[in-house]
């Protein structure tokens, strides 16, 4: 009988497209969350352990059967392309979805997975730490849950026709869950932050892990499901190897033969496709498809 395992789920990073474009999509993405767990029966359990959302692509760790995994992550896609076609917004639907997900096999890789999806905006290059971004589960690891709790309201506050018209969606929430000022429900509701707490010895402990650089690893198992690293991520990767390997930070400051030698670098690392490379290290497809894809040449 198949048993419930950890399973890392995530999107290829869309190139020339968003998936969350203001604040207003990243709330709604992350009532979606709790959405699409309210919509599985209870023949069908899935726990949220962790996430993140970005503006191109997302991160999961889910616990359960993983057929019931890929049916919330199925429910997930469907109703963000359902809310897009209802938005008169810039943000358009009919993403091209790829979606990559892999067995999490221990306690160690299940703490590496955390580290890695709560250092997304971090690698991508944003000014966060991982618990003051707000599209994801860090802030609710060894925090003051309590004082979230008491800024909000309850769900069951407001009337069945204001939360329909609020969600965008037909499916009820539990009334107590809590509902804060700007109509995003608390993710400390519908994640099993005491399963991801759990993980960690100590906030210490939680730090530590934060701190080691885990892309490399993650990203190497990313790519094996093809996969693709977003732009950001692999930009903040080629600055990190530029400035350990030649003493810079801008790659435009490279000579020609230096930008080869580092897309060798990122493509043996995570796979990158040549195209992806040729931009991150400004040059010509033409220039680095023959050294990098000889069979091409």
């Amino acid at each position: 009988m198949e048993k419930p395992h950890f399973y890392h789920y995530a999107t290829e990073g869309l190139k020339e497209d968003t998936l969350f474009l203001s604040s207003t999509e990243f709330i709604a993405g992350i009532n979606r969350i709790a959405l699409c767990l309210c919509r599985l029966s209870p023949d069908h359990p899935v726990q949220v352990i962790c996430f993140v959302l970005m503006d191109n692509h997302l991160h999961f760790i889910l616990y359960g059967l993983e057929a019931d995994c890929d049916m919330f992550m199925e429910y997930y896609k469907q109703a963000t392309e359902l809310w897009l076609r209802h938005r008169d917004g810039e943000n358009k639907p009919g993403k091209i979805w790829r979606i990559g997900h892999w067995l999490i096999a221990d306690r160690e890789r299940l703490r590496t997975t955390i580290a890695y999806i709560h250092r997304n905006p971090m690698a991508a290059g944003m000014a966060y730490s991982p618990g003051g971004y707000r599209w994801s589960s860090a802030s609710l690891l060894f925090s003051d849950r309590d004082m979230i709790r008491n800024y909000g309201k309850r769900v069951d506050s407001i009337s069945g026709n204001a939360r329909r018209r609020l969600f965008h969606s037909k499916t009820e929430v539990p009334g107590e869950w809590i509902l804060l000022p700007d109509g995003q429900l608390w993710p400390g509701d519908f994640v099993n932050y005491t399963w991801m707490e759990k993980q960690f010895s100590s906030v210490q402990d939680y730090q530590f892990c934060l701190n080691k650089r885990v892309e490399d690893e993650i990203n190497l198992e990313m790519h094996s499901s093809a996969v693709s690293l977003p732009d950001g991520e692999l930009s903040a990767r080629a600055r990190a190897v530029t400035e350990k390997l030649y003493g810079v930070r801008r790659i435009t400051h490279l000579k020609v033969q230096q930008r080869i030698s580092l897309a060798r670098i990122l493509r043996k690392e995570t796979g990158a496709t040549a195209k992806q490379l040729a931009r991150i290290v400004h040059l010509k497809l033409t220039e680095i498809e023959p050294i990098l894809n000889p069979r091409k040449g």
